[in-house]
């Protein structure tokens, strides 16, 4: 009985470490990909923000990452 204790343990162990390996290498694709640049509307809609908040006298904020709410 703790033979297949001991098999069903090394293939939990096998399929973890086979998702754990496609998981890093599909990170590592991810990685590796170029992001795609905003499109013209979302980057003139945030020079228009930057502007406004300049004229009206406020400090302007540099964006950290992407805020849009759709894609």
């Amino acid at each position: 009985m703790n033979v297949l204790n001991y098999y069903l343990a090394e293939q939990i162990a096998k399929d973890r470490l086979a998702e754990a390996r496609a998981m890093a290498t599909q990170a590592r694709l991810m990685g590796s990909t170029r992001p795609t640049p905003d499109p013209l509307r979302v980057a003139l809609g945030l020079a228009l923000i930057r502007v406004g908040r300049s004229l009206a006298g406020q400090v302007v904020k540099s964006a950290t990452g992407p805020r849009r709410a759709t894609v």
